[in-house]
This record gives C-alpha cells, structure tokens and sequence, in this order.
C-alpha cells in the first residue's frame, strides 16, 4: 500500500496522539493540528492524500470546512470524525463530499480500513500512466536510443521489439527478473506501435488490494454495491485505442483471470452490475518475475491464460548475464543525470568501469540506474570514480551482492522449482535473523508487504 501524507485535525489531545501514533506507526507521514485555521495553513502549504476531521472544533464546524474544502480540492479525501454519531449526520457528510465517516469511539480496524481503502485509490493512481508521461523530453528509458543496438542481448531484445511494436493486437509476455526493465519496455513497445497516439495505462497486480481490482480494471454501474453512487468507466475503457499493461500478472486473482480471458479472446466485458457488454480495441502487454509454468501446475495460474498471453513471450535476462551492456547502460544514465542536475560529468573512471563490471547487480538496470545516480550527485570531478559509485564489489560473490550483516545461506536450489527456491531463501534468512521481518526484507531487497504476502503464501 502507498505511503499516504494524511493530515489529522482534532481539538481532543489524546484521541489526536492516538490517531497520530497508530497512522505513523503504519507508515504514513502524519501532520496533526487541533483547530480549522491551522488546518487551512497546512492544506495552502501541503499536498495530502487523506484528512481526519473532527465535526466539531473551536473555531468552526467540520462540515462547513468540508464544503469548502471540496470546492478548492475536489479530489482530497475527508473522513469526518464525530461523537455525535446519528444516521442523519452521516448522510449530510457523504453527501457534501466526505470519503467516510467515522464514529466515535473507533477500533484500530475502523481506522486502518480506511487508510488501506484510500492507500489502493492512491497506488491506482500513481499506477496509471498516459501518453504525456512518455514524449521524447522525459522518455530516459533506455530502450529508446540507437546504441542500444550495439550491445549483444538488450540489442536483440530492442530490435525483436521493433518488430513486435508493428503488431499493434498481438499480446505480448514480458519475462524477468526484477529490475530487467519490463516496465520501460512495455512502454517502449507502445511508443513505437501505431497505438502510440492512444493511452498506455499502467496496472501493477500486485500492489491494487483484490477487493478493488475488479471494479478499478472493469468499472462500475451506479448501485453496483454501496458506494458506487455514480458509475464508473475501468482502466480497459480508459485505455481504448491504446495499450493496457499488466504488471506482476502472476500474482492476479484467479477469478479476475478468468475474466480477462474473456477480454483477450471476445474484446469485451460488462462493468460491475451492468448487463451490457463494453467493447474494447487494446493491446494486453503482462510482465512477470515469476515462473508462470510453474504457477499452473501449482493451480494459481490459469493455463489457457498462460497461453493467450505468450504469444509471443519475450525475455529479458539479467544484467549480470550480459555485461556487455553496462557500459552502454551507464554512459546512458551519466548523460540523463548530469543534465538534469547540471553537472559536467564526462563519464567514469577506469577503475569505476572495472568495479562495475566486477559487481553482481542483483537489482539489475534499476539498481544500475541509482548507482549512477548517486555517482553523478557525489563525482567531485568530471569523473565519476569508484567511491562515487559506493560498491563493494571485493564482498560480492559473482551473482548477489551480500553485506557484511547479511547471513551465509546454503541454499543448494540447482533442482528446485522458483517457488521452491523462493520459499527455501525466504525461510533461511528470516532463520537468521530469528524472525525480525523488518531486517529480513531489507536483506532480501524486498518491500515489507512483499514479505508479509510471501510469508503467507508459503505458509511460513
């Protein structure tokens, strides 16, 4: 989930810690306040994506700021407050534009709903991605350049992609670890197909709660359950013309495979509590770090899926398996930043090119492209040098970088499915470091939710 800048406006000081406490403890960024003027200064100077309002404070009523509010910034999220807790007062505030509306006394659970209901709109968003995003100004992704071509496997990947791009309603499987670049070449794909003039629309399965893929992907009729008060067009019907890219399809719900099926097969579905089926002209581009074989044979992946979708399957293989690529890659990333910082790097030293070459890369091209990052902020020539860099490469074995905290695994994963692999890895390093997953996960490179969702998927 998201982590959310929410603004919490209560005159009670201890419900105000309390609430305060429990959303930073969950890992929001929180501001409190106690009145509507101090709350008004915050709004001028912040960008939130949830407010806590009490109905009643000193110096005004909460509705009445609710209304004002919604005029200026119709898009923020209010959630009003109150001990005065009647049906009535409920409706008025959903209908003056309230998100929700929360009684006093509350539970945690209460409280955290929200939040995680406002985290998902919030993911979504920050998910959905259109043309203007992609135009040559601020498109660095590293597939849209010439020299690509000069390296062994991205220029083979780059040229297969010239080709695929020219089949604007083939489906294409993107495959590999993460970090390869499956995501900027996707948009890549879009960019050079004659879609390009349409929407490319960004959906990460992993990160929407399933609760609200359904209706985010499909839409919504108008009573289609209790919120939907007006309905609601989907990503697929956003995304008409253009291309729908589905991050992370490996971790979609079986239910909503099933669904899109449908899509890719017959190009149309019905929105939640419709009856008429929306046509839809788009391009399904899925990606995934996962062995999708193996997900059907565990039954969390549906097998004609998997079929529709790898039409044509491309690969992308891991950065430490074509070296080749590194320096093309990092002369890229040294002119993208030194321009957007203003610097005159020229490019990097003989023994910072040598300590690249000798690194594992576990994050592959996204781990390169903030290793560069940081080189061109702290190059205090016109030379990036290995310090700059800050890799460790005399502890890094040929495959994964390790730290000196990190613990000694034996893993023996040359017979093993992924799944199997993964879980084994997983195991020993939460072993290790006897159950703290805060540890674990930074071990394992891994966001903590990732964790928790492979700690319950494997039982662990």
């Amino acid at each position: 989930m998201a982590e959310l800048q929410i603004l919490v406006v209560e005159d009670d000081r201890l419900l105000r810690k309390v609430v305060y406490d429990r959303l930073s403890k969950w890992g929001h960024h929180v501001q409190a306040c106690e009145c509507l003027h101090e709350a008004r200064g915050y709004l001028e100077k912040n960008s939130y994506d949830l407010v806590f309002l009490d109905m009643r404070l000193p110096d005004g009523d909460g509705l009445d700021f609710l209304t004002e509010q919604k005029k200026t910034l119709p898009q923020l999220d209010l959630v009003i407050m109150t001990a005065f807790a009647d049906v009535r007062t409920a409706v008025s505030a959903i209908k003056l534009g309230a998100y929700d509306y929360l009684p006093k006394p509350f539970e945690d659970e209460q409280l955290e709903k929200i939040v995680r209901n406002v985290g998902g709109k919030v993911d979504l968003s920050r998910q959905v991605t259109t043309l203007s995003r992609l135009t040559v100004d601020n498109y660095e992704d590293v597939w849209r350049f010439d020299n690509m071509i000069g390296t062994d496997a991205l220029g083979r990947i780059f040229e297969t992609a010239q080709r695929i791009a020219q089949a604007p309603d083939t489906t294409v499987l993107i495959l590999g670890e993460s970090g390869t670049g499956k995501g900027m070449l996707a948009k890549a794909l879009h960019r050079m197909s004659p879609r390009a003039e349409k929407p490319f629309v960004d959906i990460n399965c992993s990160a929407i709660p399933e609760q609200l893929m359904e209706s985010e992907i499909f839409g919504y009729e108008k009573g289609a359950f209790t919120d939907a008060k007006n309905k609601k067009p989907g990503l697929l019907e956003i995304a008409d013309g253009g291309s729908v890219f589905l991050d992370e399809i490996g971790d979609m719900d079986l239910n909503l495979q099933g669904k899109l099926l449908k899509v890719i097969e017959d190009k149309e579905f019905r929105r939640l509590g419709g009856a008429k089926t929306t046509k839809v002209d788009i391009r399904i581009i899925a990606a995934t770090n996962r062995d999708l074989k193996e997900r059907v044979k565990e039954g969390k992946f549906r097998e004609d899926l998997y079929y529709r979708l790898s039409v044509i399957p491309v690969v992308i293989p891991p950065l430490r398996d074509h070296k080749g690529s590194i320096e093309v890659l990092a002369a890229h990333y040294v002119s993208v930043f030194a321009r957007q910082m203003g610097r005159k790097i020229k490019g990097l030293t003989a023994e910072a090119r040598q300590a690249m070459q000798q690194y594992g890369w576990p994050g592959n091209i996204r781990e390169l492209r903030n290793v560069i990052e940081r080189g061109v902020l702290l190059a205090s020539g016109d030379e990036i040098d290995r310090e700059s860099l800050g890799l460790q490469v005399e502890k890094i074995p040929a495959a994964r970088a390790a730290s000196p905290d990190e613990p000694e695994l034996d893993l023996q994963v040359e017979s093993m499915s992924l799944a199997d692999a993964e879980k084994r890895l997983i195991s020993q390093v939460l072993k290790s470091v006897e159950g703290n997953k805060n540890k674990a996960a930074d071990i394992l490179k891994i966001h903590r939710t990732t964790l928790y969702k492979k700690i319950e998927e494997y039982s662990l």
